[in-house]
């Protein structure tokens, strides 16, 4: 068995070589789906990030009366990313006329 164990026999059995580990060469196609998921990964996290701090703020948006909270963290819940995008876009700059 070679020295990544468990680790290389599985990379050798989908890659049908040895992984990048053990000198092989990794292909063009397994490198673009690993950045491919690298970045979807990214940009789910960082809509999370989004999501969250756009609660965080409606919560504690002193301008807004309970009802108007109520629906702003509805949208945000219901519709994350584009209600988090509202809510950066609109929301923040409403003020209790």
């Amino acid at each position: 068995m070679n020295s990544t164990g468990i680790l290389g026999t599985a990379w050798q059995g989908t890659l049908g070589r040895t992984d990048v580990l053990d000198g092989g060469a990794i292909d063009g196609a397994t490198l673009g789906a690993l950045i491919g998921v690298t970045l979807i990964v990214l940009a789910g996290l960082g809509a999370l990030v989004l999501i969250v701090a756009a609660l965080a703020q409606v919560v504690r948006a002193v301008h807004l009366s309970e009802p108007a909270r109520t629906r702003w963290v509805l949208t945000v819940v219901f519709a994350p990313v584009f209600g988090a995008l509202a809510w950066f876009a609109v929301g923040n700059r409403l003020q209790a006329g």
